[in-house]
């Protein structure tokens, strides 16, 4: 397994990725171009793991969640493993390097919105010290039914040293 940044090149594979997704009820239902796509995410905190043979596994990337100054440390995480992939430690690898990074770059906060039956994500969010914040009630819509999201965030262990746990280290699959 490989965690490299991700590059325009990649475009197919997340593409294909954010599709099975949003089959399984994600939040993000509209897929988009290459171009919207890479407007929205922030440059820099955008991975993409790749199996032995090199085959894209699955992304992660931070996008803002306000255009204002005082909210500049704050952002909300996607991560997106391919379902041939799942339960094999990429969606570990890959939130594991997003965290790195937003810590390198002084993001103080990484909220996520999770669908409350998607246990195998909070169990990733909650292992890298995301905290349950709430439920928001009927947030969004999918095929025209309302859907609920948990909200989970995490302080920065750079900023806030005192206040938040240490994320258990992943090893290094081989």
């Amino acid at each position: 397994m490989h965690i490299r940044p991700l590059l325009p090149g990649d475009w197919d594979d997340i593409f294909e990725i954010a599709g099975e997704a949003v089959g399984l009820g994600a939040l993000d239902d509209e897929l988009t171009t290459w171009d919207s796509w890479n407007a929205r995410f922030i440059p820099g905190q955008r991975l993409v793991a790749a199996s032995r043979e090199g085959r894209i596994a699955g992304w992660a990337a931070l996008e803002r969640v306000s255009s204002r100054p005082s909210w500049s440390g704050v952002a909300a995480v996607s991560v997106y493993v391919a379902a041939s992939f799942r339960g094999q430690g990429f969606g570990s690898r890959l939130l594991g390097g997003l965290v790195a990074a937003s810590e390198e770059t002084a993001y103080w906060t990484l909220q996520a919105h999770v669908l409350p039956h998607n246990a195998a994500a909070l169990r990733l969010l909650e292992h890298f010290g995301f905290a349950r914040v709430g439920v928001r009630r009927r947030v969004f819509q999918t095929d025209g039914v309302w859907q609920d999201a948990i909200l989970l965030d995490r302080r920065s262990a750079v900023v806030f040293p005192e206040a938040t746990p240490t994320p258990q280290e992943i090893p290094e699959a081989s």
